[in-house]
Order: structure tokens, then sequence, then C-alpha cells
């Protein structure tokens, strides 16, 4: 049998805790990989939520719903992937149309709308396709939901 001084401690975080985190330009751990936020934006959608949009180095970002608790990790991918029948093939795998929305940047003074869809495999992963409507250009980005838990104070 294990005793508590047996197991490491592992401080989670709630999102509120992240959110405020990443607002502080402060570090956090996510999947045992140091996050450094490089520029946060406050994305309103169209449902009028905020989202918060933390990138990182390597064109890896975070995608924060306080509304739903939901975490997504992205990687923007060099790669163009068209919709076909409302499915993208990357890496060999599927991945089925799930979600359309759009939102703006809170503090763009331009107005920019970014329209994205998402399409999700049977493991979860997500492709999410996102288009600037100002320049028409897309962005292609891998994706999996984190949890709280495996999120930690740097």
């Amino acid at each position: 049998m294990f005793s508590d001084t047996d197991v490491p401690l592992i401080l989670s975080m709630m999102i509120s805790e992240i959110v405020a985190a990443l607002q502080a330009d402060s570090g956090i751990i996510v999947r045992d990989k140091t996050f450094h936020v490089r520029s946060l934006e406050t994305a309103v959608l169209d449902t009028g939520e905020n989202v918060f949009w933390a990138y990182g180095d390597a064109g890896m970002w975070l995608s924060v719903d306080p509304g739903s608790e939901e975490i997504m990790q992205f990687e923007d991918i060099d790669e163009e992937l068209e919709p076909e029948d409302d499915v993208v093939v990357y890496g060999g795998n599927d991945y089925e149309f799930s979600y359309e929305g759009s939102a703006a940047l809170k503090d763009d003074e331009t107005a920019t709308t970014y329209v994205f869809r998402e399409f999700e495999n049977s493991d979860g992963r997500r492709i999410r396709l996102t288009t600037d409507e100002g320049n028409g250009d897309t962005t292609v980005s891998f994706g999996m939901v984190v949890t709280e838990e495996e999120i930690q104070e740097a």
C-alpha cells in the first residue's frame, strides 16, 4: 500500500486560476511542458461569450473557454486541408465536422472576424480551420482537450 508521502503531490489549476496566470504572463506547465505566453487575445464569440486564445512558442497555443470549462491545446500545422463532405483527413485519420463559430478579438480596432470550423476524430482530437475574414488567410491547427489536472503552475 502507498501512503500519502509516497505519491508526488500534483497541484492542478482551476480554469479561473489558469486564466489569471495567462493574463499575468506567468508560465504554466501543460502536460509536463512549460508554456510561456507570447500574446493573449480575448476572443468574443458570436454567442457573446469570451474565450481566451493564448499563443506561445513554436506555433503552440491554448484556447481557454471559461463558460464551458474547456481547454484546448493546439499546434499550428503547415498543411492545407480542405473538407470534403464534412470530413478532413490528417495523418491518415478522418476528422468529422463537429462545430462552426466566429469570433472577433476584443481589442482589435479593425474588427476582423475569424470564422473557425472544427473537425473531430474518434479519439477526441481536433482539427481547427480558422479563416481571417479580413484577408482570407486560413490557419490549420491540430489539437486536443487538456484537463485541469494536466495544467500546473510553473
